[in-house]
């Protein structure tokens, strides 16, 4: 007789990654594959029945909702494309992205060249540089024109070269626009909405009397957003980068679930 597989107490081992959909057309839209520190949460409204002498008789539960919380531990451009509430602009060269740069040259022979070409208006697309000390103090601000000279410099952006008056030298802070085929970029609005999406969360678990036995495990949650109300975006290596879904039924749907889970072995 086959026996019946209906695993109840397990270990839980660790989310092997997590899955955005668009729930319109379950098309794959982002994976995140370093998840630490998940918190799942699920709260309902109570509405006591109480008798005569004010003692309780039942309550009654509805409106249940949740909150999947999570860091990753790698910093992900399209979980903070969530949390600005914007799309990722992915450049091309097609379609080349205007991207701020800053160097910091030294003048060899009155003269700089750039790593990219500069954009702008012709013969001025760079309106100013700072020059500076070994220190890194400022020193004199120089302007662009149409010839060297005291104080000034000219720009050709075709050789990328920056030409400054005779006799100047030292280091020089340039900062330009220049346009990428190899770059994103992101934007975030202060009245935008962030998307409704479909998680599903993979689990491991192991068997608590063989831990060489290994399940799979996947949560659906049909209605996910993310949290925009308190967003926290750590700017160290090790912060990893934090964020908050609100899980919700379908609203229109009578049958729609807050939560799934699935359970296979291995």
């Amino acid at each position: 007789m086959a026996t019946t597989f209906n695993p109840n107490e397990v270990v839980f081992e660790k989310i092997r990654y997590i899955e955005e959909f668009d729930p319109s057309t379950m098309r794959l839209l982002s994976r995140l594959t370093n998840v630490k520190e998940p918190s799942l949460q699920f709260t309902s409204d109570g509405t006591q029945v109480t008798d005569a002498q004010g003692a309780e008789i039942v309550t009654f539960y509805q409106a249940a909702q949740g909150t999947l919380s999570y860091t990753n531990a790698i910093h992900s451009f399209d979980l903070l494309s969530e949390q600005f509430c914007s799309d990722k602009v992915i450049a091309s060269d097609s379609k080349k992205l205007q991207v701020p740069v800053s160097e910091v040259l030294d003048i060899v022979g009155n003269k700089v060249t750039l790593k990219y070409v500069p954009i702008g208006t012709k013969g001025a697309e760079i309106k100013y540089v700072q020059l500076i000390n070994d220190e890194n103090e400022f020193g004199e601000t120089l302007e662009v024109s149409a010839s060297a000279a005291e104080g000034k410099f000219t720009v050709d952006a075709t050789t990328k070269t920056l030409t400054f008056n005779a006799g100047t030298s030292g280091r020089v802070i340039v900062d330009y626009i220049a346009e990428m085929s190899e770059a994103v970029s992101l934007a975030k609005t202060t009245d935008s909405m962030p998307p409704i999406r479909t998680l599903l969360v993979h689990c491991y678990f192991r068997n608590k009397c063989d831990s060489n036995i290994k399940y799979i495990g996947v949560l659906r949650f049909p209605r996910a957003q993310v949290d925009v109300s308190s967003v926290d975006v750590s700017l160290t290596p090790d912060g990893g980068h934090s964020v908050t879904y609100k899980l919700q039924k379908p609203y229109c749907d009578e049958t729609g679930k807050l939560c799934e889970v699935f359970v296979y072995k291995d």
